[in-house]
């Protein structure tokens, strides 16, 4: 794996291994859903973690972080004279505007889908994706994920939702803004976000190409979908911090960092303590100058410019645990960094060391395969699932007979299979097909990382599946009841109803 940064012992860069024990010891818990943490000071990687089966190489899908690179696109479009934040929206579809666009929506101006103060009421937020059902309707149609599907107009859908407010009064978090950001770039571009993001930032990083997901419409979508590795995400941090800089390389004005990283919005309605506001799609904090990327379930990077430090991170936590890690942080860490040096100690760096080494995704525990006889008449036989929202189709095990051999699962998603290996007391990586774009209208297959473990307890198989290069950890409880079996399936975050289900599966 490239590395992008020199490392160095935390007391190097004046900070206390102690600190940073506490730290990761707190985010061992697994109640935080911490996948991984990357911490760097002065320019120099001070500490790192990886909760197995999570690793250093693997991208993670970042969620609503990627907004912000959708941001600093716009920012590259202005810095060639492509765009300006005074442009109108209307004034680059004109083509796709509704018959009479209503006068808050010709207001409605780029840098107010920048800092998400369109006007709208609320996020419309309803990209409709079409299903495999429609493949034979009338009408233009595209290639999305190798599927041949209806072409959807999202830019169109934006145009179609009635502006409540003056733009630029009021903040309303809005995804839809951001594609709009996107398509934007596109057509002054003629390159996707994604294409025109490779030239100007991701290559001169040394990041490369990284994946980014594009809609139906074959505009890449903005505001969710971009992939990144932790040191990838620090990177794009540590140019934040630089002000643009790279390698004595400026790549994007220091007065549009600047200017992004200000509060242009007070958000106080919101309620989240030490918030500043809003810049250009990224987060104000209002202390030691500090500004964020933020996404959904727990994907950071946080810059504090007045300790010289970045952090990222990526997680799967929900509810309290992703509200309180700010706290926590800056409680526990970046509150005690101090100015002056700090003594070298060895001990302690050996101590924060066997910290990081030892994070793991607990794999599932109980007993063998080849320890219940009752297993071997269950191995090999395909159970048909009831009807689901999750497009389980069909499962079936086979068991290892004996010690050193391993179970081995195949999941059928919408009729297509796909088997991966599983491992007992530990984790067995493989690839599915389980689309985890995680809502019902979705329609795409796409291969992705998964790592199994799985163990009897009682009278139940328990599956642990960690699609390592995203948020979701799944896990299956499968109870073997003569010609039939109780699927009992749950997910550890979901945006939509319908992850968790408890199916019932009859043998063929």
């Amino acid at each position: 794996m490239s590395e992008y940064f020199v490392r160095s012992t935390p007391e190097a860069e004046g900070v206390d291994s102690h600190t940073l024990k506490t730290l990761l010891e707190y985010l061992k818990n697994p109640e935080m859903g911490i996948h991984s943490f990357m911490a760097v000071r002065h320019g120099k990687v001070i500490s790192e973690a990886y909760w197995t089966p999570y690793a250093p190489e693997k991208p993670h899908t970042l969620f609503s972080t990627s907004k912000t690179f959708t941001g600093l696109a716009v920012g590259f479009a202005v810095q060639d004279g492509l765009l300006s934040l005074e442009d109108h929206v209307v004034d680059f579809f004109p083509e796709r505007l509704p018959s009479k666009p209503g006068g808050n929506m010709q207001k409605m101006k780029v840098k107010h889908l920048l800092t998400m103060s369109t006007g709208f009421a609320k996020d419309p937020h309803d990209f409709p994706w079409p299903r495999p059902d429609d493949v034979n309707g009338t009408g233009p149609h595209c290639c999305h994920q190798g599927i041949e599907l209806p072409l959807i107009d999202w830019v169109r859908n934006f145009f179609d939702h009635y502006v409540a407010y003056e733009p630029g009064t009021e903040f309303v978090y809005c995804t839809h803004a951001t594609y709009m950001l996107s398509a934007i770039v596109q057509k002054v571009t003629g390159r996707t976000v994604s294409d025109y993001m490779n030239e100007k930032l991701f290559e001169p990083l040394g990041i490369g190409h990284p994946f980014w997901e594009e809609g139906p419409d074959g505009i890449t979508v903005g505001g969710w979908g971009l992939m990144l590795t932790t040191e990838q995400m620090a990177v794009v941090g540590q140019f934040m911090l630089n002000e643009g800089q790279w390698k004595g390389r400026q790549l994007l004005s220091k007065e549009w960092i600047q200017d992004a990283t200000r509060a242009h919005l007070d958000m106080k309605h919101l309620n989240e303590p030490h918030m500043a506001g809003y810049g250009y799609q990224i987060w104000v904090d209002e202390r030691e100058g500090s500004f964020m990327f933020r996404g959904a379930f727990g994907q950071m990077i946080v810059v504090v410019p007045g300790k010289d430090l970045v952090l990222s991170w990526t997680s799967g936590a929900g509810g309290k645990a992703r509200e309180d890690m700010m706290e926590v942080l800056w409680d526990v860490f970046i509150s005690k960094i101090g100015e002056g040096d700090v003594p070298d100690d060895v001990e302690r760096v050996k101590e924060l060391r066997a910290v990081e080494a030892s994070m793991q995704i607990d794999p599932e525990e109980g007993m063998a395969s080849w320890e219940i006889p009752e297993a071997k008449q269950y191995s090999g036989v395909r159970y048909e699932l009831g009807d689901n929202r999750l497009g389980f189709t069909a499962f079936s095990m086979k068991f290892a007979e004996k010690e050193g051999e391993q179970d081995e699962m195949t999941l059928e998603v919408n009729h297509r299979p796909f088997t991966v290996p599983v491992g007992f007391g530990a984790w067995a990586e493989g690839k599915t097909c389980v689309a985890t774009r995680d809502t019902d209208t979705d329609v795409s297959i796409v291969f992705e990382s998964i790592a199994v473990s799985g163990a009897w307890r009682d009278d139940k198989y328990c599956l642990t599946l960690c699609f390592d290069e995203t948020s979701y950890i799944n896990k299956i409880e499968v109870t073997f009841r003569g010609e039939g079996i109780r699927f009992a399936h749950t997910r550890n975050q979901s945006f939509f109803p319908g992850a968790n289900a408890i199916l019932s599966g009859v043998a063929l």
